[in-house]
């Protein structure tokens, strides 16, 4: 797996800032399921394929019946859509202090106010520093700051 460097970074969260805060934070917990235990993605994986062959053998043999039903796929994806939606917020719980120490300044509010991708790439670089991810975790730097700048900087700074 290829490093990504800054300028693919911000190109990445320049793409992500159309998006809503909850879908933000959606792709922020699908990010941080390479930490989870294997078990807990191997039960997500294992439950979306099965919505998908479910949906696959009903179309071939129109006589299945199509249990589980509707309510239950959608209980089941609800609920790995909030834990997802959990997953992000606690991390952001728990990198929140070390984020505001590197981003609640003067400098950082001004650039953020400007939604270019050089102050981009200024708030990408400062949170992958800040966070010090891994390499293979860099990508995650991209979903912040695009999560801070929907969210706003001075109001994440409060």
């Amino acid at each position: 797996m290829k490093e990504p460097t800054i300028e693919e970074l911000t190109t990445e969260a320049m793409q992500l800032l159309p998006m809503g805060i909850e879908e933000l934070y959606m792709i922020l917990g699908s990010q941080l399921l390479v930490s989870a235990k294997p078990t807990r993605l191997a039960g997500i994986m294992t439950y979306l394929s099965a919505a998908r062959k479910a949906k696959e053998a009903k179309e071939l043999y129109t006589d299945l019946p199509a249990t589980p039903s509707a309510s239950d796929w959608n209980e089941g994806l609800e609920t790995i859509h909030n834990e997802l939606l959990q997953d992000a917020a606690r991390f952001l719980g728990e990198v929140k202090e070390d984020l505001r120490k590197g981003l609640c300044n003067e400098d950082i509010f001004t650039l953020s106010e400007k939604i270019d991708s050089s102050s981009m790439q200024i708030v990408v670089m400062v949170i992958s520093a800040v966070l010090k991810m891994p390499p293979q975790l860099e990508n995650i730097s991209a979903t912040l700051a695009a999560i801070l700048y929907k969210i706003g900087m001075r109001e994440f700074c409060r």
